[in-house]
């Protein structure tokens, strides 16, 4: 089933441009709200010299399960109002509340059965959003059960376990400049500045960051997400591929026994839910995205998603 895409704008605190996509407006569709992960790429997942088309792959195979589905531009970014920089957690989640009123509304949208579909920091949004607005389902891809905090902590991690076996000058160099624990002590100081700071944003090393969005991160540890997920009683999806090296696919261990959460981990999986066929090298990986991209999502991944999916379906 071909898509039929519509712009719209999704009026709340700031004015968020959007895509609602179906197949047709026939009778009373259930509907995905996705919500990306961190940082500015569009309402498709791309960006300037990021060509990616992660969430416009999501909707397209949503709507051909039957879903209508909504997109949207980030606050302050491409067709959205407000400012990023100074937006927190808080208003992310206050975006995502209004995107899901929005497709309720709709008069071909079964509003008691809405999903949210959240990826990397998206997943942080939906479990937030699941306690101040009643949806049917959660998705959570790339991040469920995982604070902020513990995330940057594992891409660390990573990082230097990658650092300490290469070879060579490169090796070297990104030893001295990039080890584990620099990497620790510049998010701890970063960390610290914005727990200090007296407005909504820093400057840090050179860079403009949302002091407020960091605080917010920060008063979520990850199993308060995970206990979130334990009391939402709703179905939720979790998935993280083991080569995902964003998220920790082991934090799904917190909320595996949960009988209303269905836990899948695709092995040799990344973040944007490809099969991975190199050294999954953590130095790449921007180029590694581009280019598994233009192949289909992980054929398994798929089937787990539509799978969970056929409850909501009419």
């Amino acid at each position: 089933m071909a898509a039929i895409e519509e712009e719209v704008t999704v009026s709340g605190a700031v004015s968020l441009g959007a895509t609602v996509a179906y197949g047709d407006k026939g009778g009373k569709k259930p509907a995905i709200v996705i919500i990306m992960g961190t940082g500015k790429l569009d309402r498709d997942g791309n960006g300037p010299g990021s060509r990616m088309n992660i969430y416009r792959d999501l909707s397209d195979m949503f709507v051909e399960e039957g879903f209508v589905t909504i997109r949207y531009d980030k606050r302050g970014t491409h067709r959205s109002t407000g400012d990023f920089d100074s937006a927190g957690l808080s208003d992310f989640v206050d975006d995502a509340v209004s995107v899901t009123r929005y497709v309720k509304s709709l008069p071909y949208v079964d509003a008691g059965r809405v999903v949210v579909c959240g990826h990397s920091e998206g997943t942080m949004v939906a479990t937030l959003l699941s306690e101040r607005e009643d949806v049917a389902g959660l998705m959570l891809l790339g991040g469920a059960a995982t604070c902020l905090k513990d995330a940057l902590r594992y891409q660390s991690r990573i990082a230097g376990e990658q650092t300490e076996s290469m070879g060579g000058i490169a090796g070297a160099v990104l030893r001295r400049a990039a080890s584990r624990e620099k990497t620790d002590a510049r998010q701890d100081e970063l960390f610290e500045r914005c727990l200090n700071a007296d407005g909504d944003t820093v400057r840090f090393q050179g860079a403009k960051v949302s002091a407020k969005w960091v605080r917010e991160h920060l008063s979520y540890t990850s199993e308060d997400f995970a206990a979130k997920l334990k009391s939402f009683g709703k179905p939720v999806l979790a998935i993280t591929g083991t080569a995902d090296l964003s998220a920790d696919f082991r934090m799904l261990d917190s909320i595996r026994d949960v009988p209303s959460v269905t836990c899948y981990v695709p092995e040799g999986v990344n973040h944007i839910f490809r099969e991975v066929d190199d050294d999954n090298s953590i130095t790449k990986v921007k180029k590694q995205y581009l280019r598994l991209s233009a192949r289909p999502i992980h054929p398994g991944t798929r089937d787990a998603m539509v799978g969970w999916l056929s409850q909501f379906s009419p």
